[in-house]
């Protein structure tokens, strides 16, 4: 077979030669330029004769496109090799330009001398502020409270609150307030919206809301202390009690707890974790501003508990747990309230709420201080079980305010 194919390739080849020696035997009666392109074809096809083509590997193909500086694909079927592929060149999107946000048309009321701005839902606005009122979480972080009522927001501004958003449905609620009102909106720079009063109940967490939903901050220490100073200066002194809430799961009812330690004053009141939330709207509707003139420490636990007593009292700090259980009352050494005989430079008082009482976490820290701990409890009528907690605290604050003032006019007589 070799053979054959040698055989043809010679033929091939000398019929190549006889066309040209004829082609130059006949040059004499033939144009010159013809002749001369005719020869030269027949050269480059008896030079192509005679190349031998073989089978070029992927490899040596890559390596001569190389070579030439020609850009060439790696293969995907070769395993083991590194090729660096020029990434395509970025182009910078230029961002959408932002739509700018609509103006909003601020009303001046020239009756009520206040600035406001009119809301609906679709606002986006409405939004933010609805997110603010409704997220515990974020009120928490911004230390805000919601107050709703003519009567709650005057006395938050009169004790001195920063107010940053003021809501209402109605004008005539709004005129009640107008003077303190167009105070803040001067000194704070309190911005003021009006709502729909269907709209209304969206923010409100009232059935029936008052027409008048307010963002407060939180009272600051230095607003306390200004307080403390303006009720010292009335004749009013703070008396060495604090109440620490155990358990307490009614907002109403810690509210009234607040309220009542508000109105004897005490030092301060303690929250421990498990109670609910001083600053929900239910407490602070139950506190009635009690939150704004007490001293209100939350979210404490009972190893955080010592910190509150007063660095000059904590060697003759007192403690007194006040117990409506009467299976605890059995295991333990209680006495009458009115039977309390020694009180210290600085009392704690814990109380429980009416279902779950107070907590053995109590107990333990009681029994830290020794003799100077006390279990009490209220004597009630036959068939009656406990008082509501607001109740027996009322009993148990002014019974140690009277003992207080005894155990004072005693040394001032010696």
């Amino acid at each position: 077979m070799f053979y054959n194919i040698l055989k043809r390739s010679f033929q091939s080849n000398l019929r190549h030669v006889n066309n040209l020696n004829v082609l130059r035997s006949s040059s004499s009666g033939a144009p010159r330029d013809d002749i001369t392109d005719a020869l030269d074809i027949e050269a480059n096809l008896f030079e192509n004769s005679s190349i031998k083509h073989e089978p070029v590997s992927t490899r040596e193909a890559l390596r001569k496109n190389r070579s030439k500086g020609t850009a060439a694909k790696p293969p995907r079927n070769v395993k083991d090799q590194s090729f660096s592929v020029t990434p395509p060149p970025k182009f910078s999107i230029p961002p959408a330009p932002r739509p700018s946000p609509v103006p909003v048309a601020v009303i001046k009321d020239s009756e009520l001398n206040l600035e406001f701005v009119r809301l609906t839902l679709q606002d986006p606005l409405t939004s933010t502020l609805l997110t603010t009122v409704r997220s515990r979480k974020r009120r928490d972080k911004n230390r805000q409270i919601i107050i709703e009522g003519r009567r709650l927001i005057k006395e938050a501004l009169q004790c001195g609150l920063k107010m940053s958003s003021l809501i209402f449905s109605q004008k005539d609620q709004l005129a009640l307030l107008k003077e303190e009102v167009a105070q803040a909106q001067q000194e704070s720079r309190t911005k003021i919206y009006k709502v729909p009063h269907h709209d209304l109940k969206t923010w409100s967490s009232l059935v029936t809301p008052p027409g008048l939903l307010a963002v407060f901050d939180r009272p600051t220490e230095k607003g306390l202390e200004k307080n403390l100073a303006e009720q010292q200066r009335l004749g009013t002194q703070p008396l060495p009690i604090t109440v620490v809430c155990d358990n307490i799961r009614e907002p109403n009812n810690l509210g009234s707890i607040i309220r009542t330690c508000a109105a004897l004053p005490c030092s301060q009141v303690v929250v421990t974790r498990g109670c609910c939330d001083p600053w929900e709207s239910k407490a602070l509707r139950g506190g009635c501003g009690g939150q704004f003139r007490v001293p209100i420490r939350d979210d404490v636990s009972w190893e955080e508990l010592s910190m509150s007593i007063p660095a000059e009292a904590a060697d003759d700090c007192h403690v007194f747990i006040a117990e409506s259980n009467k299976g605890k009352l059995a295991n333990r050494q209680a006495i009458d309230y009115a039977d309390i005989a020694q009180i210290g430079s600085h009392n704690l008082l814990i109380i429980g709420g009416e279902s779950h009482g107070v907590s053995e976490e109590a107990y333990s820290f009681m029994n830290l201080v020794g003799g100077k701990g006390k279990c009490v409890y209220i004597p009630l009528a036959a068939g009656i079980d406990s008082l509501n907690v607001a109740s027996a605290l009322t009993l148990l604050l002014f019974e140690l305010r009277r003992k207080l003032n005894q155990t004072g006019s005693q040394s001032n007589d010696v």
